[in-house]
This record gives structure tokens, C-alpha cells and sequence, in this order.
């Protein structure tokens, strides 16, 4: 039987419990704030890039074709933590089946991670062969993003593989997410004949001071950079959203349960009080005179 003692302390745990699942909202929602803020800023940077390919292809007719190579990349971003429901599990059962699809066919896929969370669940399924933490910050996130880039000119220099895919987490409206694919690399064949035909903003179009295939390297590096930053920005709000929808749940759990335990805690005190009463007038009547 519980008594009053166990009883308040399981109310006072519970108001600790209640503390820092309030304490993780907070950091949540901040954090949901600064990753989103920091895609919406990638998005215009991303924007001058694609102003600076249509100056390279209307200035420049053609690119060269390269030899296919069979291999791919493929870079799945989860978290580091827990607290944040289905988020890796979602990703992991995403990347493995667009993997499978019939565009991605035809590919020996070499995968990498980025969250420790996630890699625990990915290994289980298909090898590993490169990791990464997150960053702990959306200032973090750049020097994470030339690691990667020198990880893949490596590949690039040494085995020829030009084909990186991302697979990621995406925040949508309402603080929800939904998991997407976004390929990096090789641009699309048609991308230069988009970029040719679309109209310049004004009537001047900017002449390429350098050498083509120097101006090209520049584009690439950035594009690149600008493609990684947004998805792993991305990620990482909707991993704090994730975690957001999770305190908020275990916050209601738990005032349920504390309205429980009060209610138990009123309840025996209530009984042991009668108790009490009883034995008192058990007492009196027994010692009073018949």
C-alpha cells in the first residue's frame, strides 16, 4: 500500500521531470528558430549561385561530358540525440528505399552518416564508411561542410565518382517534417540549357573575368557548400521540431500523472486522517465509565 511518504515523492520527481521536459521545449523551439533561419539564409545564397551558373553558361555554349562511373554517395543526415520520436527510423527507411528505386539503380552506393543516433540504426542495415557529427550550432555548421567537401574531392581525385545524393529530414509547416532526397551532384544535363534560356534581370549581362574552367571550380566548390548547408540546416530544425512534438507530449503525460498522484496523495491523506479519528474515539470510548 502507497503511503503518504512515497507519494509525495513520487510528486516531487515528477515536478523535477516536469522542469527540464520545459527547460527542452525551450532550447527547442530557440534552436527550431536558428537552424530555420540559417536555411532561409543559405536560400538566397544558393540564389547568387544559380545567378552566377546562367552567367557561366550563357557565356560559356557547352560543357564537356565525362565518363559514368558507377559509383554514388550517399549522405544521411540524422541526429546526434534522442527525445525526438520516429526522426531516425523515418530517415533511414526513406534513404534505404529511394536507394532501391528504380533511379538509383545501377549504382555501387557507398553510404555516409552524419548523427550518431542515426548511424547506430543505419549500420544495422548497409555498411558505413564515412561519419559525422553534428554541429552543435548553426555557426558550426560550415566547418562541417568543408570536411565533407574535401572527403568527396578525395573520392572525386582518387576514384572518379562525381554522383552525391543527400537524404534528409525537411521542417514543413505546423512544425512537422517530411523526409526528401536532394541529388548534389552530377548537375543535370539539361541544367545548361535552363540556365541558357532563361532571361537575365536586366540588360547588362556580367562578362566572366577569368579563366572558364577557374570561374567554373569557384561555382562548383559553392554550389556544393550551399547544396549541404541547406539540408543539414534543415535537418537540424526538424530534428528540433521533432523534439518539440515529444516534450510536448511527455509534458502532458506527466500533468496527468501528477493530477493522479494528487489525487492518491488527497485520497490517503484523507484515510489516514479518518484513521486516526477512529482510534481516537475508540480510545475514549473504551477508557469512558460504562
Amino acid at each position: 500500500m502507497e503511503t503518504m511518504e512515497s507519494l509525495g515523492r513520487k510528486i516531487k520527481t515528477s515536478h523535477d521531470l516536469l522542469s527540464v521536459v520545459k527547460t527542452m521545449k525551450s532550447l527547442a523551439a530557440v534552436n527550431i528558430r536558428q537552424y530555420e533561419a540559417a536555411a532561409e539564409a543559405m536560400d538566397g545564397y544558393i540564389e547568387v549561385i544559380e545567378k552566377g551558373w546562367q552567367v557561366f553558361f550563357k557565356n560559356r555554349p557547352l560543357l564537356g561530358r565525362r565518363k559514368k562511373v558507377s559509383q554514388s554517395v550517399f549522405l544521411v543526415i540524422g541526429s546526434d540525440q534522442g527525445m525526438c520520436g520516429q526522426f531516425n527510423e523515418n530517415i533511414i527507411r526513406y534513404a534505404l528505399a529511394e536507394a532501391g528505386s528504380a533511379g538509383l539503380t545501377g549504382f555501387d552506393k557507398i553510404y555516409w552518416s552524419a548523427g550518431d543516433r542515426l548511424r547506430a540504426g543505419l549500420v544495422e542495415e548497409v555498411p558505413v564508411q564515412e561519419h559525422y557529427g553534428l554541429p552543435s550550432s548553426p555557426g558550426a555548421i560550415g566547418d562541417l561542410m568543408y570536411e565533407i567537401i574535401e572527403k568527396f574531392a578525395d573520392l572525386h581525385d582518387s576514384q572518379g565518382i562525381e554522383t552525391f545524393h543527400l537524404f534528409y529530414n525537411r521542417l514543413e509547416k505546423g512544425a512537422t517534417y517530411d523526409s526528401t532526397t536532394e541529388r548534389v551532384l552530377p548537375l543535370a544535363p539539361q541544367y545548361g540549357d535552363e540556365k541558357r534560356r532563361e532571361s537575365w534581370p536586366n540588360r547588362c549581362l556580367p562578362m566572366i573575368g577569368v579563366e572558364s574552367s577557374v570561374f567554373f571550380e569557384q561555382l562548383f566548390q559553392q554550389h556544393i557548400f550551399g547544396m549541404i548547408f541547406k539540408a543539414f540546416s534543415q535537418s537540424l530544425a526538424s530534428e528540433n521540431a521533432a523534439r518539440l512534438a515529444a516534450m510536448q507530449a511527455a509534458e502532458k503525460n506527466i500533468l496527468e500523472m501528477e493530477e493522479r498522484l494528487q489525487g492518491r496523495f488527497r485520497e490517503t491523506r484523507q484515510n489516514t486522517i479518518t484513521a486516526e479519528l477512529l482510534d481516537i474515539i475508540s480510545g475514549f470510548e473504551a477508557l469512558s465509565p460504562a
